[in-house]
């Protein structure tokens, strides 16, 4: 995965997968979030299945929590949406939820 992988766990019961985005690192939020909906569907990361463009501009999800100009951490608010019938909640503080669709 280049240096882009996610931190992710997944429990059992229920079926949530949890990853987490670390901001001093190489990766962007939106590439995190990439790679753990391509690790929680068990496809590529190129799978077009993955692909967050129908759902939420990258880049804008990418500035929503970037630090501010001061350059202090944007830690509170979530934003959530749906990609392929996955739900997927991210936070300020880097936390990534998905809840596949059989659990809903």
């Amino acid at each position: 995965m280049n240096g882009y992988a996610p931190s992710a766990t997944q429990s059992r019961s229920p079926p949530l997968y949890r990853a987490s985005h670390d901001p001093t690192g190489p990766a962007t939020l939106s590439t995190t979030v990439v790679h753990a909906l391509a690790d929680c569907m068990g496809v590529d990361v190129t799978d077009s299945r993955v692909s967050l463009y129908e759902t939420v501009d990258p880049d804008a999800l990418d500035d929503l929590f970037r630090p501010r100009y001061d350059g202090t951490p944007r830690a509170g608010g979530t934003l959530s949406f749906h990609v392929h019938g996955h739900y997927v909640r991210v936070s300020g503080a880097g936390e990534i939820l998905i809840e596949p669709p059989a659990r809903r």
